[in-house]
């Protein structure tokens, strides 16, 4: 235990600074009673004195009246008898009259000061001034007698401050020192990881020092804790090291330690085995990393120097060349671990990387035919068109090949049939293109084709020629032959748009769109008027939409007659639309657009009601005629569901059998199920069914066994020539014969002079409907042509 000097001590310094305060303290005081006490015995001194001069005033007044010295002495004498007094001058005017003075104290005083003069005045007059008394104070005494005092207040002060000095030195000695002492001495035999703790001094466990203790205690907790937790944690540390060191030496995943130059300084087996390092070669201070078989070494250099100068973890996907020259993706992960240094971890992603471009190949794959998809196609024209936006690339033509029919042949033959085809049409399209271009497919049976720098009309017609002719020989799918037809529409970039992928995909559509409106099976290459067209038709949509909300649409009718009776029997309800700029515009002009755009539903309900609104007021006016109306293949069966039409009849009062329902053949061939309970409802509900153009379609005949209708209505393709072509005059009576046969009326369209009913009657046919009785007409022009109907027969007679 080191031992310090007394001088260094708590006790010596309290002394110390003790005594050397109250020295300076009581100096001051004393030095400061000193000269108030002094310069208050002047002033009682001079009072006294002034009181000794008024005793001797009134003799001295006489003694200088009367000029007497000798009086004027033995005054003066008087005076210096008093000890305060150290000099009398009596002054007559201005000569001295008497005087006197204590010569042994002259010079005893350092006390200086003006003498006490007093003017006397005449006994007799007061205000004539006689002489003077000047009175020189006695300093020197009031002198000694303070000396006297300070010398007592000094000794009094000393033994006071000897008397405080021992009892703080007796007080600092039990109250601080020794505690301290105590607790000095306890701290040095404290063993604080054994539990000791210091004892609060007896007298102390609430004071300052009580709490010092306390405060000691609470350290040595707090470094006893401390200490346990660095244990712990340097136990800890060890088992992490030996861990670290098994993971390290163990783990599938490659780990390196490097410097700020790139140069390894450890790595465990695993980055040995992925590296492809020699077994148990060591760490070598000339290995860099960088100098391993990196694919792109520049890609890992601005790794390590991102991570060396931002000093924070990078991660990145490198390439590296196998043994067997196959390339292995590693993800590498460089974080600074301090000293310079930087910490790697790599591992293998080679099957992640195969898969993420697996996924992406899928992405821009059609799973069916192994072609591109839509994706792929537009990531190839978008890639195309900014190569031209950059001239890098001239132009390029995109064509779109659509399969006709092939709906049937998924009906036909069932969608694995179907699938097969898509196959075997993406096979064949492959082996008419080079490997630059592109096949994509982009819907059931639709294909586009992308042919780079090829814009010339003929050449690409010269391709779309080669694709037809491949995709034309059958195919034997399923031990069945299929024959295909195609339909190619043809956009050129950047001849027919400047624009953007949508404009040039837009035009190709356009293309193909009229290519298959003309039948199918052709080439088509974009022209401006398609857009023009489909511009106009969107326009006649809009004023279609227009048209319902406006009610703009009217009814014609036009006559049904009966041969036989000579009269008429029907009439057939024919939509016209008033339109307010183009005038009255025919059913075949806009009924193909309301069905593409599901109008014909809407209208096909308003023509239901204003037809059946309209028997009703003929029954009313006692016409017995039946009222015949078309209905779409669109409208079946939910456009126009059997009992909305019974339920309009009924709410009119009108009899099913007087509103007969004329269907087409298409009809019949847009779904069987559907057409077939349509019509089974139908007919069930007593509607009368009419199969209008009959003849025109090329399975007519099978599907009247399969479908009862109760009238059959020829085409008036047929029906025009009857007269003058055999062929078609034959095909009309074989038609009314079988009708007869299966019981079905026939009524003949397109009836225009009296020769075509002399020749229907001879063949049997009982109904007529042509121009020859009237074109179909307002209702108002419908009426009054009505009452003609008899006439017209009796003059076709003639």
């Amino acid at each position: 235990m080191r031992k310090l000097g007394w001088h260094r001590s708590i006790l010596f310094r309290t002394a110390a600074v003790l005594v050397l305060l109250f020295v300076l303290l009581s100096t001051l005081a004393l030095t400061l009673s000193f000269e108030y006490n002094l310069d208050r015995a002047k002033k009682a001194s001079d009072a006294r004195l002034a009181q000794l001069l008024d005793t001797v005033e009134s003799t001295a007044s006489v003694a200088c009246f009367a000029n007497d010295d000798v009086l004027a002495a033995e005054l003066a004498n008087g005076l210096l008898k008093n000890t305060e007094v150290l000099a009398v001058d009596i002054l007559a005017g201005d000569q001295p009259l008497a005087s006197g003075r204590r010569s042994m104290e002259t010079q005893a005083s350092r006390i200086h000061g003006p003498p006490l003069v007093r003017d006397v005045y005449s006994p007799f007059s007061p205000d004539l001034r006689v002489c003077q008394i000047r009175l020189t104070p006695n300093r020197a005494l009031i002198e000694r007698s303070m000396e006297q005092e300070l010398r007592f207040a000094t000794l009094q002060t000393a033994i006071q401050l000897a008397l405080v000095a021992i009892a703080v030195v007796t007080l600092v000695l039990l109250q601080v020192v020794r505690p301290i002492k105590q607790i000095s001495d306890g701290m040095h035999r404290m063993d604080a990881t054994r539990g000791d703790r210091l004892p609060s001094p007896v007298g102390h466990r609430q004071s300052e020092i009580g709490l010092l203790v306390e405060d000691v205690n609470l350290l040595a907790d707090h470094l006893v804790q401390a200490l346990d937790d660095e244990r712990a944690l340097r136990i800890q540390r060890e088992i992490d090291e030996r861990r670290y060191h098994a993971i390290f030496q163990n783990a599938e995943t490659g780990i390196f330690i490097m410097d700020a130059q790139g140069l390894l300084t450890s790595w465990n087996p695993a980055f040995e085995r992925l590296m492809h390092l020699p077994d148990g070669s060591a760490p070598k201070t000339h290995t860099s990393l960088l100098d391993l078989g990196w694919k792109d070494p520049l890609r890992l250099a601005e790794a390590v120097l991102g991570c060396i100068d931002k000093t924070r973890s990078f991660s990145t996907d490198l390439a590296y060349e196998g043994e067997d020259g196959r390339d292995i993706w590693f993800n590498m992960v460089l974080t600074p671990i301090g000293d310079a240094s930087f910490q790697g971890v790599i591992h293998d992603v080679t099957g992640h990387k195969e898969a993420e471009e697996s996924a992406k190949r899928l992405a821009v794959t059609d799973p069916l035919t192994g072609v591109a998809n839509r994706l792929g196609l537009e990531r190839r024209l978008a890639d195309l068109i900014e190569g031209c936006r950059q001239e890098q690339v001239t132009g390029f033509s995109l064509i779109l090949i659509d399969v006709d029919d092939f709906k049937r042949i998924n009906d036909g033959f069932g969608l694995p049939v179907g699938d097969e085809v898509l196959k075997e049409a993406s096979r064949r399209l492959s082996a008419c293109v080079k490997s630059s271009d592109l096949i994509a497919r982009l819907g059931a049976d639709q294909f586009a084709l992308v042919l780079p720098r090829l814009q010339r009309g003929l050449d690409i017609e010269c391709v779309a020629r080669r694709i037809r002719e491949r995709l034309q020989p059958h195919f034997m799918v399923a031990g069945s032959p299929i024959m295909l037809r195609v339909s190619l529409g043809i956009a050129i970039y950047p001849q027919d748009t400047k624009g953007g992928m949508a404009d040039l995909l837009h035009h190709a559509e356009l293309a193909l769109t009229h290519a298959k409106e003309l039948g199918g099976n052709s080439v088509q290459f974009f022209d401006p008027l398609l857009a023009i067209a489909i511009e106009q038709r969107r326009k006649l949509e809009n004023d279609l939409r227009n048209a319902i909300r406006e009610d703009e649409f009217v009814l014609y009718y036009q006559p049904i007659v009966d041969l036989v009776a000579g009269d008429l029997v029907g009439a057939e309800a024919l939509i016209r639309w008033r339109h307010p700029e183009r005038g009255l515009v025919p059913p075949d002009d806009f009924i193909p657009l309301a069905e593409e755009s599901e109008l014909i539903n809407e209208i096909g309900l308003w023509a239901l009601d204003v037809a059946v609104k309209r028997l009703a007021l003929w029954r009313e006016a006692g016409n017995r005629l039946y009222l015949s109306l078309n209905v779409s293949a669109r409208q079946i069966p939910d456009g126009l569901p059997p009992k909305v039409i019974l339920d309009a009849t009924r709410r009119h009062g009108i009899e099913p059998g007087t509103l007969a329902l004329e269907i087409t053949e298409g009809v019949l061939l847009a779904d069987l199920g559907d057409a077939a309970r349509w019509l089974s409802e139908i007919r069930a509900l007593g509607f009368p069914v009419y199969l209008d153009d009959f003849g025109t379609g090329y399975s007519s005949l099978s599907y009247l066994k399969r479908f009862a209708v109760d009238r059959l209505k020829v085409d008036k393709s047929f029906v025009r020539d009857i007269a003058h072509n055999i062929s078609d005059r034959a095909l009309v009576e074989a038609v009314v014969a079988m009708a007869k046969s299966l019981g079905i009326e026939v009524v003949a369209e397109g009836v225009e002079d009296p020769e075509h009913i002399q020749l229907l009657r001879g063949m049997g046919c009982r109904y007529a409907q042509g121009y020859y009785f009237s074109r179909p007409l307002p209702v108002e022009d419908f009426c009054a042509m009505c009452e003609r109907i008899p006439l017209m027969l009796r003059n076709a007679e003639r």
